[in-house]
């Protein structure tokens, strides 16, 4: 597969339609067919992907992470699709977008590293993998499914905003506020400012 011309788009970013190039282009990717698969390592390119989320990550969120922190690594990419836990979404051969699924016991999940394509931006992808997602999660025996939002504490970011804004409409509730540490121990050192890591659930079933 070629995945030279795929870059990742950040959560904050992943269904914010921009502009493309031709009006009629649009209309026709919007026609086109997204499938949604569990990923394999036919699919996908690690070091490449590994690379573009890092540099998304770094432009995207520059106010939020120090310079060094690197938002996935190639060995933990390979370890989430080694088990299962990344899922995609395809238009023909071509990534549109990507989601981890983690379980953490097994009535809950949680998703994360939702990131689309920006090329196909504004049809749909990040919500049809998040549905996707949800299936998953639920064929799996889950009851609940999980989200964590990363939110600066000092300043508001416009993206966090909008993203608290879509899930709550496609019913996640806001269940509690931790420090960053809860999501992943030891994080915060990588923080320019602080944050808060805020819950949000929604009943599968």
């Amino acid at each position: 597969m070629n995945t030279k011309n795929f870059v990742l788009d950040t959560v904050p970013n992943v269904f914010r339609t921009t502009r493309i190039d031709s009006f009629f282009y649009q209309k026709i990717i919007g026609m086109c067919n997204i499938s949604l698969k569990i990923a394999s390592f036919n699919d996908i390119d690690i070091t490449v992907l590994v690379n573009m989320i890092n540099a998304v990550y770094r432009n995207a969120e520059d106010e939020i992470w120090q310079k060094e922190h690197l938002r996935i690594s190639a060995e933990r990419l390979t370890e989430i699709t080694e088990k299962q836990e990344l899922l995609i979404a395809l238009i023909g051969n071509e990534i549109a977008g990507c989601i981890h699924l983690e379980p953490v016991n097994d009535l809950l999940y949680k998703f994360k590293m939702l990131a689309a394509n920006p090329k196909y931006k504004g049809i749909g992808v990040g919500s049809k993998l998040v549905k996707f997602a949800e299936e998953t999660a639920l064929k799996n025996g889950a009851n609940t499914m999980q989200l964590e939002l990363l939110v600066p504490t000092n300043f508001v970011h416009p993206d966090k905003v909008f993203l608290h804004n879509w899930y709550s409409k496609i019913g996640y509730i806001k269940q509690s506020v931790h420090s960053v540490d809860y999501c992943h121990d030891g994080i915060s050192q990588f923080l320019k400012t602080p944050c808060n890591a805020i819950v949000y659930q929604k009943p599968l079933i």
